[in-house]
């Protein structure tokens, strides 16, 4: 009986294996990416909030403008502003959402969403 020669199917094997490890090493990273993304949106989305709910009072720029500034520096977009201006002394509470989108090596790219509130009580100084 004749030994047959198996070393082809060896290396066809690794190459598999190697495509196989490949993919999932891409599939982690594409992973982390939107997880990264998910953060930066939260981020960006509790700054814009906080800044916007004491704009909502003051008078020195618009809660959306304020929103906008910190959603920009925190590397997300101001998707919408919750924040009415009301200059009376009183509880308001502003919600904004934000957007980062994630760069993916599978897929072109995925925008994350992210949600966030705040609650401003001016000081009326009468306490």
């Amino acid at each position: 009986m004749e030994g047959r020669d198996e070393r082809g199917a060896v290396a066809v094997l690794g190459v598999a294996v190697m495509g196989v490890l490949l993919m999932i090493g891409v599939a982690v990273l594409d992973i982390a990416a939107v997880v990264s993304a998910r953060t930066s949106a939260q981020t960006a989305a509790d700054a814009a909030a906080l800044a916007a709910a004491p704009a909502t009072f003051t008078l020195v720029s618009s809660p959306e403008e304020a929103a906008t500034r910190m959603a920009e520096a925190n590397g997300a977009r101001l998707v919408w502003c919750r924040c009415r201006v009301d200059r009376r002394p009183k509880v308001r509470t502003v919600t904004v959402e934000t957007a980062v989108v994630a760069r993916l090596w599978l897929w072109e790219e995925v925008t994350v969403f992210a949600r966030s509130r705040a609650e401003f009580v001016p000081y009326s100084g009468s306490e």
